[in-house]
């Protein structure tokens, strides 16, 4: 690489809870504009490793097999991106000093660890499960009429005609192929989980029309988890925003990198490069 070669500074995105890579399929190309893009697998989800041995499924211990993936993937820091539970992430990876900056689309882990707040995402995870594992079968044909394809995706996205129906069977489908999909729910539902200190920069994006973890009630801890962190809205968008307008989601993401790199200019360098 010559000496005025730009060097473009790594960016890993992670999914959410019962995704896959291919949730951010739409937005990678524009991401890749300014970054070198790792789109990582998750443990117990579709296309990801399985969890060593007997390990449980837990946030922590998804965190740690994610921690090997990167070090195998040669990633030593990175700007990191996650929607949902790999908001989550994103953030426990960046307390073990694993990021240049945090992008958290709609994160997980921002609710009070008791109430009916609790109840009722537990409801409406186990109510899609069961919808998808019906529909898999027939999903293209089932998706393919729009009035369906919109109530059954409610949760993840706000647009759903802007979903092909491919991708969309692909979404029921991987979902389905999350392993450890009731452990998880049920560990992280039930755990009142803390962060420790992190000291890069973070900012928290909610989906405006979330209607999986909409802000109040599932979001209001953050402050406090994550002092200092900034806080912004994405307008228009669901749970899973990056379906609903890609260009909008990669430019919040892009805009906050741009300016973390710009105040750290040796965050592109080799030795975090993915």
């Amino acid at each position: 690489m010559g000496p005025d070669a730009e060097v473009r500074s790594p960016l890993v995105c992670i999914h959410g809870f019962s995704g896959s890579w291919r949730n951010w399929v739409p937005i990678v190309p524009m991401l890749e504009r300014r970054h070198e893009v790792l789109v990582v697998r998750l443990a117990g989800h579709a296309d990801g490793p399985e969890l060593p041995g007997d390990t449980p499924a837990t946030v922590p211990a998804i965190a740690d097999q994610l921690e090997r993936d990167l070090d195998r993937a040669g990633v030593d820091t990175a700007h990191l991106v996650g929607n949902s539970l790999g908001g989550w992430l994103s953030m426990e990876l960046a307390a073990r000093g694993r990021a240049l900056s945090v992008t958290a689309l709609s994160p997980a882990l921002g609710w009070q660890p008791t109430g009916a707040h609790l109840r009722t995402l537990r409801m409406k995870l186990v109510a899609g499960r069961r919808l998808f594992s019906a529909i898999a079968p027939f999903a293209e044909t089932v998706l393919g009429f729009r009035p369906l394809r919109g109530a059954l995706l409610t949760g993840a996205v706000a647009h759903s005609e802007r979903i092909s129906v491919n991708d969309a069977a692909a979404f029921v489908r991987d979902n389905l192929r999350c392993s450890i999909y009731t452990d998880l729910m049920n560990s992280f539902l039930s755990t009142e989980a803390q962060l420790s200190d992190i000291d890069c920069p973070v900012h928290i994006a909610w989906s405006e029309v979330d209607a999986l973890i909409p802000f109040d009630p599932y979001g209001v801890r953050f402050p406090t988890l994550v002092p200092g962190a900034r806080f912004s809205t994405v307008a228009g968008v669901g749970h899973v925003p990056m379906y609903d307008d890609p260009a909008l989601v990669a430019q919040t993401i892009t805009a906050f990198t741009a300016e973390v790199d710009q105040h750290h200019p040796n965050s592109g360098s080799a030795d975090g490069r993915a």
